[in-house]
């Protein structure tokens, strides 16, 4: 072969193994966004799957009033107009009941 050959061959595989660099190169970045979305993908919907349970509690909110009033009850702690709150406390000077361990056998 002569010189001149040799150097175009040269040239022409340094130039395929840069293409070849570069496309596995894009190969990967591509695969690692596609991760990326899909990753995304699966939050968005667990999302919106959360906004629809939400959005279902609202409804039963505003239009079941014995929905309303167990969450008032539960979350804010409210009675109704003719109910009486008891609260009953231990007495200062004793000390607080502790459980015991029943008979020994």
């Amino acid at each position: 072969m002569t010189w001149r050959r040799l150097v175009w061959l040269a040239l022409l595989a340094g130039l395929l193994a840069w293409f070849a660099y570069l496309y596995y190169h894009k190969i990967g970045e591509v695969n690692r966004l596609l991760k990326i979305q899909h990753e995304y993908q699966d939050r968005v919907s667990a999302l919106e799957a959360e906004t629809a349970e939400l959005a279902r509690l609202v409804e039963r909110i505003l239009t079941d009033p014995d929905e309303t009033e167990r969450l008032a009850r539960e979350k804010l702690g409210l009675v109704g107009e003719d109910e009486v709150i008891y609260i009953i406390e231990p007495p200062p000077d004793s000390p607080s009941p502790t459980p015991t361990a029943g008979p020994a056998r």
